[in-house]
């Protein structure tokens, strides 16, 4: 297998966590990579050069969770709780960077996690102190449109600071009536505004992927990544059989700019090396692949 930077992994912190998160009936405990214990023999042993540690937690359904169990604690008492968790988290992948510069932390910092402005800037001001290299954010998971004002301040101080933001764009969880929160079109408003804010759209090949490919013609400051896989008929990709199919990869890819596509993995819900294999069988050109598995990211990662 060649060498690849994974732009897109939920890094949990142990195997046991890690088997509660992303539960996948049978598969085999040593077999579980994405956690602070097994990740870095796992990097060594497969030639990853680097991953991004993509923190996310559902906040809006852990809230729900604890108002059931605890009827009578007040609501920001609850909400303070969850924040100090997310902030716990955020922490700890920091840390596991500073041990293992290979890891590049994401902070989990959107509007979804903290539900207000002022919390959520401070978060990110922490976390670019010790040493964060972007943020991740879910519309889909947090229930909030990507264009809500809330996270306006957000955009603008990435812009300001030269930082990435991934998010996940495609069908996962609904929003009011028949609409989609992670939308890719509901992301236009975001790029208009904000034309030198890095975006990476992530899941590139899942539902939805004839809009991105419109947004990739009207915002050169927005890229992608692969997370999730495309169908070929055996490997479980994100979003079945509304991914683009295996054989239009290489096209794909080549429609929106060999020079714009990352590969992600989406571990450890999705399998690593089945979606290097895609793309290895994709019909891209060596020099093509060695762009989208490694070179691409290093500039996004300040690796170069």
């Amino acid at each position: 297998m060649p060498t690849v930077i994974d732009v897109h992994v939920h890094l949990c912190r142990t195997a046991a966590q890690e088997a509660i998160v992303f539960p996948r009936p049978g598969l085999p405990p040593e077999w579980r990579w994405a956690n602070g214990d097994a990740c870095a023999e796992y990097m060594t042993r497969n030639d990853v050069e680097a991953i991004v540690g993509l923190n996310y937690m559902v906040v809006p359904e852990m809230f729900e969770q604890q108002r059931a169990r605890r009827p009578e604690a007040p609501d920001r008492e609850i909400h303070e709780m969850l924040r100090q968790r997310v902030r716990d988290f955020n922490t700890w992948t920091l840390e596991r960077q500073a041990e293992d510069p290979r890891i590049r932390t994401f902070l989990c910092c959107d509007i979804g996690t903290w539900g207000e402005t002022e919390p959520l800037m401070e978060e990110l001001e922490r976390g670019v102190a010790m040493g964060a290299r972007g943020v991740k954010m879910h519309p889909g998971l947090g229930r909030y449109f990507p264009a809500d004002e809330r996270m306006m301040p957000l955009y603008a101080r990435l812009e300001e600071l030269g930082l990435p933001i991934l998010s996940d764009t495609g069908a996962l969880r609904g929003g009011p009536g028949d609409d989609v929160y992670g939308m890719p079109d509901h992301f236009i408003p975001v790029f208009e505004r904000f034309p030198r804010l890095q975006f990476i759209m992530a899941h590139m090949p899942g539902a939805y992927w004839d809009q991105r490919i419109r947004i990739a013609d009207r915002f050169p400051q927005v890229i992608f990544d692969t997370a999730g896989g495309f169908d070929d008929g055996h490997f479980t990709c994100r979003d079945g059989r509304r991914a683009c199919a295996q054989e239009d990869a290489a096209r794909v890819i080549r429609r929106l700019g060999v020079e714009r596509v990352l590969f992600g993995s989406d571990a450890p819900g999705a399998d690593q090396q089945p979606q290097v294999l895609q793309l290895l069988r994709s019909g891209l050109t060596e020099s093509e692949l060695d762009r989208v598995l490694v070179e691409n990211a290093r500039p996004v990662l300040g690796l170069n």
